[in-house]
């Protein structure tokens, strides 16, 4: 039986959402009947070598279309013909133009998929943004239906974001961003193991957040939020500690800003890790002040290990998937008032944390992988 090949566009070095999205397909898709093959922007990749060793190509395009139509154009519409792709997934964050689409329609793609995956534009230039914002805004009103065969989104949130009015409720799915549960399952053991590795006491209550150090996550604010909880003139100070796990453009911004508001030693910065799933285990309390996600898969995680979980109100209802989750406006005291309550509720009260898993649930609402896989092969077939 001939594999159905499909070209995924674009994936990142960063390991940002989309990429870790296409790369958690790859590896729980039936791979006797489907090969993925990957076209990025970065000029390298450092799990390229990986991918691989499984069968995969790795295609880098030297240039954005903005850049160099011409070039751009050339090299994609070599990978398209040379990769003979009978699908091209098209993961979208906001619109510059039609280029890809026009090319795979051009070069006879069978099925061509745009994927939307946000809610906003992610860029630090307030001036750039508002520009960026006005192209998306213009290029999506030029938007038809016969631009591609299928319309995906993450949330109905990004469903707008990317496809306003201009795609019929109808002919879009909404793709779950579907993880391994059991991965995220919470371990005790794991969390004694990982809070010793990170100087982290017993008593001592973490407030996490997992995120790029970029305009769309906002930590300034959770930043202001922990600076109010651990005021040095009472005991709170020493009560908690803040988890940054991530890395970004606005690192430097954020040590600088925790060392102005004298908070430094309760605050730890990590950097890109690999190990997620192990240090929301060493976490009480989980914050996503983003100013827009597509969805929040983070939230899934953090939910399925058992977290309380604060949001931001531009979260979408479909992250919402258990009653230990909230969303709040940026409010400072707002913020504070509910992490104080939740640590009350959990010293006080002894709630184990193992009682607020319901994985049965989870798989319920389709955010089980290997669950949610089967449902994107049958779409991928033509």
């Amino acid at each position: 039986m001939k594999k159905i090949r499909i070209l995924q566009f674009p994936v990142a070095n960063s390991k940002g959402g989309i990429t870790q999205y296409v790369l958690q397909n790859w590896k729980f898709i039936d791979k006797s009947k489907f090969q993925f093959d990957f076209a990025t922007m970065s000029k390298s990749l450092d799990f390229a070598s990986d991918l691989e060793r499984e069968g995969c190509k790795v295609h880098y395009i030297s240039c954005y279309a903005e850049q160099d139509k011409e070039r751009f154009t050339a090299e994609f519409r070599k990978i398209l013909t040379e990769g003979d792709y009978d699908v091209v997934h098209l993961h979208t964050k906001q619109w510059k133009s039609f280029l890809v689409e026009q090319i795979a329609k051009e070069v006879g793609v069978k099925k061509i998929i745009i994927h939307a995956h946000s809610t906003g534009v992610d860029t630090l230039d307030e001036k750039r943004r508002e520009e960026e914002i006005e192209l998306h805004n213009r290029v999506r009103s030029e938007l038809t239906e016969d631009i591609a065969t299928d319309f995906w989104a993450c949330s109905w949130k990004a469903a707008d974001f990317i496809f306003g009015d201009k795609i019929s409720k109808d002919k879009i799915k909404i793709m779950n961003n579907a993880i391994d549960l059991s991965k995220y399952r919470y371990d005790p053991n794991v969390r004694n193991r990982c809070r010793r590795k990170l100087g982290i006491a017993d008593d001592e209550y973490v407030i996490g957040n997992i995120g790029r150090f970029v305009y769309q996550k906002n930590q300034e604010f959770l930043l202001k939020v922990f600076s109010e909880i651990c005021k040095k003139d009472n005991d709170s100070y020493y009560k908690f500690r803040l988890l940054l796990v991530g890395s970004g453009e606005k690192e430097k911004e954020y040590r600088e800003i925790v060392c102005r508001y004298g908070v430094k030693e309760r605050v730890i910065f990590t950097g890109f890790r690999k190990d997620v799933a192990e240090l929301l285990q060493v976490m009480d309390i989980f914050c996503l002040p983003s100013r827009f996600e597509g969805l929040g898969i983070v939230l899934i995680e953090a939910q399925t290990a058992g977290l309380t979980c604060i949001g931001s109100e531009f979260v979408p209802e479909e992250a919402l998937l258990t009653e230990r989750i909230v969303r709040l406006p940026y409010d400072v005291s707002l913020w504070k008032k509910r992490i104080i309550e939740e640590y009350d509720i959990q010293h006080i009260q002894l709630i184990k944390r193992s009682e607020n898993i319901n994985i049965e649930r989870l798989k319920g609402k389709g955010y089980e992988i290997k669950e949610q896989i089967k449902y994107i092969e049958k779409q991928y077939l033509f």
